[in-house]
C-alpha cells in the first residue's frame, strides 16, 4: 500500500490497516480528509468530512480558536479534557466515552490537564 490519498471506487470496501499509521510519532493522525499537506500514512481522500486519532499529553493545551464552517465532534477514548468557551468562560469537562461537540463558530480553547486520546471528526474538511 502506498503512502498517499486512497480513492474509494463505487462498491469496494477501503481500508487503512493500524500497522499502516500506528508508527508514525505523530499526535494527529489524519485518517480521512481534503488533506493538503503531505501524510507519511495512506489517508481517504474525501472533502466532506475530517476523522484524526488524536493524543495528547498533560499541558497540550491550545489556544482560543473557532472553526468558521465547521463542526467538530469528538470521541473521547481514553483520559479527560475541557473545552473553555470564550463567550461564557465556562469550561466543559469530557471523560473516556463521552462524545463532544464544537459548532462551527463557536471560540473555544481546549484543556488537557493528564492527557486523552480521541477521535475527532470535523465535517465537512476544510484546509
Amino acid at each position: 500500500m502506498t503512502k498517499s490519498a486512497l480513492t474509494h471506487p463505487a462498491a469496494r470496501v477501503g481500508a487503512i490497516s493500524h500497522t499502516d499509521y500506528a508508527n508514525t510519532g505523530l499526535d494527529h493522525v489524519f485518517l480521512t480528509g481534503d488533506l493538503q499537506k503531505p501524510a507519511p500514512h495512506p489517508f481517504f481522500r474525501d472533502a466532506r468530512a475530517e476523522m484524526i486519532i488524536c493524543t495528547y499529553v498533560a499541558g497540550d493545551d491550545g489556544r482560543l480558536h473557532w472553526h468558521e464552517a465547521v463542526d467538530e465532534y469528538q470521541i473521547i477514548l481514553e483520559g479527560r479534557l475541557g473545552f473553555l468557551e470564550a463567550a461564557t468562560g465556562q469550561t466543559r469537562w469530557f471523560n473516556a466515552g463521552d462524545v463532544s461537540h464544537v459548532p462551527a463558530g463557536a471560540c473555544v480553547r481546549r484543556l488537557v490537564p493528564d492527557g486523552a486520546r480521541t477521535v475527532t471528526i470535523k465535517v465537512p474538511s476544510r484546509p
